[in-house]
């Protein structure tokens, strides 16, 4: 399906191979912070040259990985502005990383993804595999994962990001992240195994070889200019005001503030005096897990902290619900009330996760104490 994508002309093409890890976030970010009106729509290709696992925006990450098997396996930890959950991420992956002006694209999120998926689904199938995007942003094969992709509004732009996975680590995948037990682990890896997929199995149970690396980058770049109908300006380094930003990102993303910048309370309830207690829990919607840890005195939210594997844009939604509901009373009906008229106000759009969802997440967790 083509699409009418008159104000694209051009798209800047940076084909940076394999990089090290960090750079391998840092680069699109660095893109995006630093995005202006007049810049060109861009589309960052790279793998990263080291193994890595990289939490979504609202995650926790003493609650998503396993912090000591990364220390001693000498796996590092990145977080990332885009939502979703925790992934591990190396050489094998192909990423592909677009920041394009964000008023030169739709708003709603459910088209953002089904227009950019819409080249690399294609790339699969001239490659002889029927992928297809499945929303919200999950691309399958029979059922299978390929791909996981996100979505999010920095600065001026919208960045979709995502990856060819030419090959997958699945045990390693279970080992670095946080679980319950050691049966749990091995439940998450049978999972993986089953129903996360990549091209070198796919073209296994083909009896065919698999493409490299650089064929796939030549079909997928050909999809992108067809699709977008604009012309591909290849360059081989950043601008210079782009450089300064990603000195800057580097910085902050190797720095504890970021990465630690969830999780406040323990995994329970603590009564601190007779009106006053603190909660956490979790609860499982169509959008992802909400993880909530909430300080109450009385019937009032003195002090509330929200994560998970979920996708909000714009970036900032989740520190607007949180700061909406501190110092409410505890009435579902209001709160409910006061998240309607902030997703309005502010055009929150986070797939599969409604006012009413958070809501429901409180009513349940606060329940599960009384």
């Amino acid at each position: 399906m083509k699409n009418n994508f008159t104000k694209i002309k051009n798209i800047r093409v940076l084909d940076f191979g394999s990089i090290d890890y960090l750079d391998s976030q840092a680069m699109y970010h660095a893109v995006a912070h630093s995005f202006e009106e007049s810049s060109t729509e861009t589309l960052l290709l790279l793998s990263p040259l080291q193994t890595y696992a990289c939490i979504g925006y609202f995650q926790d990450l003493k609650k998503e990985v396993d912090i000591d098997y990364c220390k001693k396996n000498n796996i590092p930890i990145l977080r990332r502005e885009v939502g979703g959950g925790a992934v591990l991420l190396d050489n094998d992956q192909l990423f592909f990383q677009f920041i394009f002006n964000k008023n030169k694209v739709t708003k709603d999120v459910f088209e953002i993804y089904r227009q950019f998926l819409t080249p690399p689904v294609n790339t699969y199938r001239r490659l002889g595999l029927d992928v297809y995007h499945r929303p919200i942003n999950d691309l399958q094969i029979e059922g299978r994962k390929i791909g996981g992709t996100g979505a999010v509004e920095i600065g001026l732009s919208t960045v979709v990001v995502g990856s060819f996975m030419f090959d997958f680590n699945y045990e390693l995948m279970a080992q670095i992240l946080k679980v319950p037990s050691e049966k749990f682990r091995d439940k998450i890896y049978q999972n993986v195994r089953d129903y996360i997929t990549n091209i070198k199995k796919e073209f296994s149970g083909l009896k065919k070889v698999p493409p490299s690396k650089e064929r796939v980058k030549e079909i997928f770049l050909e999809e992108v200019g067809s699709y977008f109908n604009a012309e591909l300006e290849f360059k081989d380094k950043l601008e210079l005001h782009e450089i300064k930003k990603l000195i800057e990102i580097r910085k902050k993303m190797t720095g504890k503030t970021w990465l630690l910048k969830k999780g406040k309370f323990l995994d329970r309830k603590i009564k601190i005096t007779s009106d006053v207690s603190i909660y956490e829990g979790s609860y499982k919607s169509k959008g992802g897990l909400i993880r909530i840890t909430l300080s109450k005195q009385n019937e009032r939210v003195m002090d509330i902290d929200i994560s998970g594997d979920f996708t909000m844009i714009p970036s900032d939604s989740l520190d607007l619900i949180q700061d909406e509901i501190k110092s409410s009373k505890m009435d579902f009906n209001l709160i409910q009330l006061k998240l309607e008229k902030i997703y309005k106000k502010y055009n929150i759009q986070s797939p599969g996760l409604s006012p009413l969802e958070f809501v429901t997440a409180l009513k349940n967790i606060i329940k599960n104490f009384k």
